[in-house]
């Protein structure tokens, strides 16, 4: 079936539309990542949402027993950027299933991947302050508003 011209030109005209619009959600999602890769390397410990997914797939029934009938679905979750920030004792890199991640350096995690390097962070911090006391801050200068 034969489209008209002004059917063709209304088509052309949604096309440049949608693409402007691709356009600005790029740059911004570009300006968001940036301003998250740069909050993460400058020393906030805290994640910064990065605005990108990563597609899974997951089995909707793991239950179930025979592969034939199981059933997958694929998931977009989120990715967030951390800084990796280890004490001196422990070297320069923690490692997960081979893969290193390096004090200092900003990596993309999923939430499960972020809640779990956090935690393995957080316990060699609680390991450090066992062994060389409690006061982490010793080198740290004290900020105004405690020095009381």
């Amino acid at each position: 079936m034969a489209k008209s011209e002004k059917e063709i030109q209304e088509l052309l005209a949604q096309m440049e539309a949608l693409k402007a619009e691709l356009e600005t959600e790029k740059t911004a999602r570009s300006a968001a990542e940036k301003m998250a890769h740069t909050m993460a390397a400058f020393g906030s410990s805290e994640e910064q949402a990065t605005g990108k997914t990563l597609k899974v797939n997951v089995c909707v029934n793991p239950e179930e027993r025979d592969v034939k009938k199981q059933t997958w679905k694929e998931i977009d979750f989120p990715l967030y950027a951390y800084r990796i920030d280890i004490p001196a004792g422990f070297g320069i890199e923690l490692k997960t299933n081979g893969r290193s991640y390096y004090h200092g350096e900003t990596y993309e995690f999923t939430a499960r991947g972020l809640s779990d390097i956090k935690s393995r962070i957080a316990r060699c911090w609680d390991h450090e302050k066992s062994i060389h006391g409690d006061n982490v801050n010793a080198y740290r200068r004290q900020r105004e508003d405690y020095a009381r």
